[in-house]
């Protein structure tokens, strides 16, 4: 049994708090927020309203994460703290011995996540970040057709990420952008996580942002892949749309004998004589991250799938994406 605490329990919080409690290899112990009365509300995101009724009344709660490392005995934390207190919490779990998962992105600068990485292997713990999508079945099969080459190469391909702006985080750091980074760090990122999974760095980016709603609230982005000429991928992440409009993802991938496409009706195969709903395996990716993440702590191994020297990349790539639609060209990766 593994004893493990949640530090952050606004809506992701929640979430892995409540996926960690279906699993009966695993024990939380503890619960930490800076707010009081975290515990109790109910949560608001764009994934969604969480009205279910929690109760932690069995277990310790903290206010501050230091006095929670110093006092419980862990096996390893979930992180779901806002984006510029990621590297600080996280190197603080690892110097406490304890294996770390945290949310995206890795952190609010290049520098922190390696020094998270350095870390890590100082220590010898575990380190994932929570790039979720590596565990949608939709986002697998398309990975899996890419690999196998089934349908021939990719022509072309567009990933969008579309999303009210998030106004529900206390006190709004969202929409600092020195905290946040943005759409750019905050929901674009899951694209660029996907596009670096699937094609690799490319050789350079070109990308153009908006500044109307938040610093950076939509940025769209061109990435060249030399070892693929002619090969056209492009991403779209906007925070900046109306309460009305919610929140959507796509992606749209055209390959020389296919099209893979993933919209809000569905996601569908388009072949020259079909059109195919393939049937997926129904499973939540936020639990399949933990459950993978779990299974590297008792394994000892490094994840294949997610491991944290790539989400350190995916962090270096959206960063270069930001310094291109800052000085308005192209940025050599």
């Amino acid at each position: 049994m593994l004893n493990c605490a949640i530090i952050g329990f606004g809506g992701l919080g929640k979430v892995h708090f409540k996926n960690i409690s279906l699993m009966d290899d695993v024990n939380i112990t503890a619960l930490c927020d800076i707010k009081d009365n975290a515990f109790s509300i109910k949560t608001d995101t764009n994934i969604g309203k969480d009205n279910a009724e929690i109760d932690i009344s069995k277990y310790v709660t903290y206010a501050d994460y230091r006095e929670l490392l110093t006092k419980e005995t862990l096996d390893f934390v979930i992180i779901a703290v806002p984006t510029y207190l990621h590297a600080e919490i996280s190197i603080a779990a690892l110097e406490a011995g304890v294996h770390t998962f945290c949310e995206k992105p890795m952190a609010r600068s290049y520098p922190d996540s390696q020094r998270m990485l350095a870390k890590a292997k100082e220590t010898g713990k575990k380190l994932m970040i929570g790039h979720t999508l590596r565990f949608y079945p939709e986002y697998v099969y398309l990975r899996e057709k890419i690999t196998s080459g089934e349908f021939g190469h990719v022509i072309s391909a567009n990933f969008e990420r579309l999303s009210l702006t998030p106004a529900w985080s206390c006190p709004n750091w969202f929409l600092d952008y020195e905290k946040s980074g943005g759409a750019a760090m905050d929901l674009h990122i899951h694209d660029v996580d996907m596009i670096y999974w699937l094609f690799g760095f490319p050789q350079s980016v070109s990308s153009s942002a908006t500044h109307f709603a938040t610093k950076f609230d939509s940025i769209r982005t061109s990435y060249s892949y030399t070892d693929y000429p002619g090969m056209l991928i492009t991403a779209v992440g906007d925070w900046g749309l109306t309460a009305g409009f919610g929140f959507r993802m796509s992606f749209f991938v055209r390959f020389e004998k296919a099209v893979i496409e993933m919209n809000p009706q569905g996601f569908f195969v388009y072949t020259e004589k079909e059109i195919i709903k393939p049937e997926l395996p129904k499973k939540d990716s936020y639990y399949e991250e933990i459950r993978e993440f779990i299974l590297c702590i008792t394994e000892n191994r490094t994840s294949l799938i997610n491991p944290p020297e790539d989400s350190a990349d995916t962090l270096k790539l959206t960063l270069l994406e930001i310094e291109s639609a800052t000085k308005g060209e192209k940025i050599n990766a």
